[in-house]
């Protein structure tokens, strides 16, 4: 999946969201519940096997840039020494979870909902799960440059696989429940 699914579903569960889906925030506008109605709908098309679970926090969109950054890196070398495979990394680990909020508030913002929620209703849980998920994700991408050989590829392929199961499974305990 990505980060703007993971936003849509954490959208769906804010009471801000709840409150506008059943008309008492008066600055929604009907544009903007038409939006909340599509969001809404997409729910029922939600993770319902075993291979959506597998990719449920899968953040795509820095998956997609950190390859990208990872096949230009020795061309982005001689622009600056700096720039290693774990600064690319590292750079990416922070960049995810920043990314999430930003389409998340963006998302907020798209509805006529205050911007940045309370801080009771910050997406904690789908933020550090994608986070996580990238972290080991990106290592499993073919030509790591950390995971380097048949075996190790093998193993950074595994342990993405077994952390987004774990992930999945444990997104009923740490992740809040929806507002009825």
């Amino acid at each position: 999946m990505s980060i703007n699914s993971l936003t849509d579903s954490e959208l769906r569960n804010s009471k801000d969201f709840q409150k506008a889906a059943t008309g008492i925030v008066d600055k929604v506008t009907p544009e903007r519940l038409a939006i909340a109605a599509q969001t809404e709908a997409a729910k029922d098309n939600g993770v319902t096997n075993a291979l959506s679970m597998l990719v449920k926090y899968i953040p795509t969109e820095s998956i997609t840039l950190y390859v990208a950054a990872i096949s230009a890196a020795p061309a982005l070398k001689s622009f600056s020494p700096r720039i290693e495979p774990l600064t690319i990394y590292g750079f990416f680990g922070i960049f995810t979870p920043l990314l999430f909020l930003l389409i998340y508030f963006g998302k907020r913002r798209a509805l006529n909902l205050p911007t940045i929620p309370s801080l009771g209703d910050w997406p904690l849980w789908k933020t550090t799960a994608a986070t996580i998920a990238f972290l080991v994700w990106a290592l499993a991408v073919p030509n790591s440059p950390f995971m380097t050989g048949e075996v190790k590829g093998a193993v950074a392929g595994f342990l993405a696989i077994f952390v987004s199961t774990i992930l999945s499974v444990l997104e009923p305990i740490f992740d809040r429940p929806a507002n009825p």
